[in-house]
């Protein structure tokens, strides 16, 4: 778990965002590359590297869907891309939705507080299926916490345009 170990966090989906910046912080004032200017070659290059490496840790930890990925990846699970057919009605129920709302702002922003709610649920159930270590659960929700996102991502893009 070498990105939760950069940064002394027990591996989890759920974190605590304040703390890993803070500890990102630290982590880059103290591996900065500008620090190491007069160095020689080889500790520049050493700064860099772990400069990057904090970097992408931080990249991955601080995104819910891509720590959770990170997770799966890291106890050896990979992502299912069979998606249940329920939800596969409710993927077009929300495009039919939005496509038929898409010049109306209040319905698209009603629209937005539900998958908003939705994806909190959706972190909620992806917390204790990883915390019940049920990784194969896990890597079913995971694709629907990202549809769900990017869906939510498009209305406010469009919301945006209305405006």
């Amino acid at each position: 778990m070498e990105f939760f170990d950069i940064y002394e966090i027990e591996p989890s989906f759920s974190i605590s965002e304040s703390e890993l910046k803070k500890k990102y912080l630290v982590l880059q004032k103290k591996f900065h590359p500008d620090r190491f200017a007069h160095s020689n070659n080889e500790q520049q290059k050493a700064a860099l590297i772990n400069s990057s490496l904090i970097n992408d840790a931080y990249q991955v930890l601080k995104d819910d869907i891509k720590r959770a990925k990170y997770l799966l990846e890291c106890n050896e699970i990979e992502i299912t891309n069979h998606t249940n057919p329920e939800f596969l009605i409710k993927q077009m129920e929300y495009e039919e939705k939005i496509e038929d709302q898409s010049h109306n702002k209040s319905e698209l922003a009603s629209i937005q507080k539900e998958l908003q709610e939705e994806l909190g649920q959706y972190k909620i159930n992806l917390e204790a299926n990883f915390n019940k270590k049920d990784f194969e659960r896990a890597s079913k929700l995971i694709n629907e916490f990202i549809f769900i996102d990017k869906l939510h991502l498009k209305i406010k893009e469009k919301i945006n345009q209305l405006d």
